[in-house]
């Protein structure tokens, strides 16, 4: 891996989070255009940024909240 492929791994975080200035978006987007090894990790982890982003939240059965209830009292109750 390149010193310029660690860079932007190191960043990828704050790039996809929207969290860097222009000009080291612009690097990274043309790095990836070049790059076929940043490019599927960057495209990668956008994608699986959206599809969380997307997913919403299921219920949570009771028997699972009871579960994890009875586990948290027990817990709170050992370390007494």
């Amino acid at each position: 891996m390149s010193d310029r492929c660690a860079a932007i791994l190191a960043n990828i975080s704050a790039f996809l989070d929207g969290d860097l200035d222009q000009t080291m978006c612009a690097e990274i987007e043309a790095h990836c255009a070049e790059c076929q090894r940043c490019a599927p990790v960057v495209e990668g982890l956008r994608q699986t940024i959206g599809l969380c982003r997307n997913a919403g939240t299921a219920p949570l059965p009771e028997h699972v909240r009871a579960r994890a209830r009875d586990a948290v009292t027990r817990l709170l109750r050992d370390v007494k």
